[in-house]
């Protein structure tokens, strides 16, 4: 059985909870700034603009803008609005408790609020399977959508397509707040820029009671959130019952804190931040190892989310209603393609923004207004933070096009498919979208289905990493776009970069020279080569497992003593042996040192030296851990001219069979298995554990201790729990909002 660490359990907040006297007393915890929406119309948008990206997208920490309720229609948005209007709407809502959806009217919904609320006190706050009932992730009704829309920036609001020129002048009434002067307006959520069926529709509505919560989660797609409390219950009687006034709140970290968020989550909580399954204690957060900002949302509050940045929210009160979307911008596409998308592939989310298709559509739609620009001949006052942005997205681009330039040195692919582009091909894996070149098998298509055929269709990425179906080999490849119109938008957009600063030349070259420049093997050449490596499966007939005692992918982090024998038949005269784990593998399995000629399996690659597949087999030359002087097996560990390497980060395992396409295998590498054994027991074949490994997990133990942090009971005690919901009905939460510290009335944009 794999090493399993603790799991710190959920512990609700009491409905009584002091937030001011919590942020006073709590050394790492302070409210998070807060400005008058009149502050945006006394200094104009254009600072406004500025603060937002050197505060939330930059700086990576949560503004609050507040007072927008005063500009919001109070009758329109209402529960009694919702009431008459929208009572029959049935909605999927979300039952916390038993992590299970129930089908509901928002009409009962709201007349079962006071219920849902009243059942919790200071005192039975903490009662297990008492109904935590969240209806999340709704349809904005459209009247809210156009109120919206003429009260919020334009450059904040949803699907923002303000794209382009404009000379309007200013306005103090809070409704457009346009810029002044003929300036270039740049696109607040570029997910504009994507045709219209493509665009993830992301204006969602959230109306929770007190208890309902939303798991500590980072923005999809390293995208900007934005949510705003359009109205709560105020302590009045509502139909004939007494309500308790609405708020949420809201505990968030900074974009630069989140690698060493993640790993607090999981190597002291024992939880994955990317699985969105936990709401961490306020004891957690005491004793985390970094900053957390505080803010009770309350009606008008507007909050900004920066990209990457872990938030939880807590609702509080009879009701909470609020209206949240996402943009995406340059900046949060960079940090998508380089963090956000390899994190959600590990454990199979879906992609519904688009990514790669954005950043194409983006210079498709800014190359046209720079031809506008050009054929005007005007001087555009802040046309550099378009070009800016324009060579931004022209050199993610370039990341796109060189990650699927075929090899140089193989055969030329002839037999590629076409697939005329739609924008909705997903990897059946990893559930990614794809923008243009993939791998399809033509020996698993399953039956036809009212969208065709199903067939299994497998990302690069994943491919690289050992992820295909149990066919492994003889996959065909499909390209969405002709290679030749990709690579010719490339060199035009590139010509009118250098149109408009002829110094660039030397940062932006020609396709081929960036990839002659490249230094290491593309991800289709790397797919490539292992199509020839990886046998072919076929899946008509089964194979027996020949070698026994042996996980699937040498998951043992140490040689054992005694390792049962490899029956004759089970080895081939090409079959090497792995250093760390000793276990006779194909050559397709293993990576080959250029120096040494040692063998390391990707099993123990991945989770001894946080090593992916791909890492190795990008190179040209690849140098192994021994001859880095940083392996960490047994004998090694005796060489005092060798530093072992200690794993950077901890790892608990994915297992993704539930979300990957059935027919899917891990032919290198079972992202199941954590690498915990690694952290504590790497040199047991010497004297004992890794002292320094044994004193972490210590002060971890203690640490627990100290803050009082609960562990998670057993499956097996929990099922002997009764549960008992009377009458109140089915409903969980996800997301809520909190107290921040008062701002005065302007702040220095």
């Amino acid at each position: 059985m794999p090493a399993q660490r603790p799991r710190a359990a959920f512990e609700p907040i009491s409905p009584d909870l002091n937030l001011a006297q919590l942020v006073e007393s709590t050394a790492n915890f302070e409210f998070a700034v807060r400005i008058p929406c009149d502050s945006i119309d006394n200094n104009g948008l254009e600072s406004f603009n500025k603060l937002v990206l050197l505060h939330v997208i930059l700086g990576g920490r949560p503004l609050v803008i507040e007072g927008f309720n005063k500009r919001l229609d109070s009758s329109l948005f209402s529960e009694k609005w919702l009431r008459e209007h929208y009572s029959a709407k049935m909605e999927t809502a979300r039952d916390l408790t038993n992590k299970s959806n129930i089908p509901l009217s928002i009409g009962h919904y709201l007349n079962n609020m006071p219920l849902l609320t009243n059942q919790w006190t200071p005192y039975n706050y903490q009662e297990p399977n008492r109904q935590r009932i969240y209806l999340k992730d709704i349809d904005c009704p459209p009247e809210w959508h156009d109120h919206l829309k003429k009260n919020i920036p334009p450059s904040l609001f949803y699907l923002n397509e303000c794209l382009g020129v404009t000379s309007a002048s200013s306005n103090k009434n809070g409704t457009a707040l346009p810029v002044t002067g003929t300036q270039i307006i740049t696109a607040g959520d570029l997910m504009s820029c994507l045709p219209p069926h493509m665009r993830a529709e992301n204006l969602m509505c959230y109306i929770g009671h007190e208890g309902t919560y939303t798991p500590c989660h980072q923005e999809m797609c390293a995208s900007l959130g934005q949510n705003l409390m359009v109205e709560a219950s105020d302590g009045s009687i509502e139909n004939g019952k007494q309500t308790k006034q609405g708020s949420s709140i809201w505990f968030m970290t900074e974009s630069k804190d989140r690698h060493v968020v993640s790993e607090y989550w999981m190597s002291t909580l024992g939880h994955d931040i990317d699985i969105e399954d936990h709401f961490a204690q306020i004891n957690a957060l005491k004793g985390a190892p970094f900053k957390v900002y505080i803010v009770e949302q309350k009606p008008g509050d507007f909050i900004l989310i920066p990209p990457l940045a872990a938030q939880q929210v807590w609702n509080r009160g009879t009701r909470t209603t609020k209206v949240a979307w996402n943009r995406t911008t340059v900046e949060t596409l960079d940090m998508a393609l380089n963090e956000a998308l390899p994190h959600a592939r590990m454990v199979c989310r879906d992609e519904q923004y688009k990514n790669k298709a954005i950043v194409f559509f983006a210079l498709e739609r800014y190359s046209a207004l720079f031809s506008h620009v050009n054929e005007t001949n005007k001087d555009y006052s802040n046309s550099q933070q378009l070009r800016n942005d324009f060579q931004h997205l022209f050199s993610l681009y370039t990341y796109i096009l060189l990650s699927e330039c075929f090899s140089r040195t193989l055969p030329e692919e002839n037999n590629v498919e076409y697939f005329s582009f739609d924008g909705n091909v997903t990897c059946s894996y990893c559930r990614c979208n794809i923008f243009n070149r993939f791998l399809t098998c033509p020996s698993c298509v399953g039956t036809l289905t009212s969208d065709g055929e199903d067939t299994y269709d497998i990302c690069m990425e994943c491919y690289a990493m050992g992820r295909s179906c149990a066919c492994i080999s003889r996959l065909k490849w499909v390209e969405q776009f002709h290679w030749g119109e990709l690579t010719k938008n490339h060199e035009m957009w590139r010509q009118k970069i250098l149109e408009l600063d002829n110094d660039l030349k030397d940062h932006f070259q020609p396709l081929p020279v960036e990839r002659a420049r490249l230094g290491k093997k593309t991800l289709a050449e790397i797919c490539q080569e292992q199509l020839i490596m990886r046998p072919w499966v076929d899946i008509t007939k089964p194979v027996t497992t020949k070698v026994e005692g042996k996980t699937s992918d040498s998951e043992n982090t140490t040689p054992p003593r005694k390792r049962r024998k490899v029956r004759a038949s089970a080895q081939s005269k090409e079959d090497n042996r792995c250093h760390i784990c000793k276990y006779t593998e194909p050559p397709w399995k293993l990576a080959s040192c250029s120096y040494c000629k040692l063998n390391y399996c990707y099993g123990s690659l991945f989770r001894a030296f946080n090593i992916l597949p791909q890492d190795t087999m990008e190179m040209y030359h690849w140098m192994c851990p021994k001859c880095l002087k940083i392996c960490s097996c047994g004998a090694c560990r005796k060489n005092p001219n060798i530093t072992p390497f200690e794993p950077t980060c901890t790892l608990l395992g994915h297992d993704t069979r539930k979300i990957a396409d059935p027919r899917s295998v891990d032919s290198l590498v079972d992202f199941r298995h954590s690498n915990l054994r690694w952290l504590k027991n790497v040199g047991d074949d010497e004297a004992g554990p890794l002292k320094k490994r044994l004193e972490a997990e210590e002060r971890r133990n203690q640490s627990l201790v100290e803050n009082c942090i609960q562990l998670e009971e057993s499956p097996q005690v929990k099922s002997q729990q009764p549960t008992d919901y009377g009458e109140i009905p089915v409903d969980p939460a996800l997301e809520h909002l909190d107290n921040s510290f008062f701002m005065p009335d302007s702040i220095s944009l």
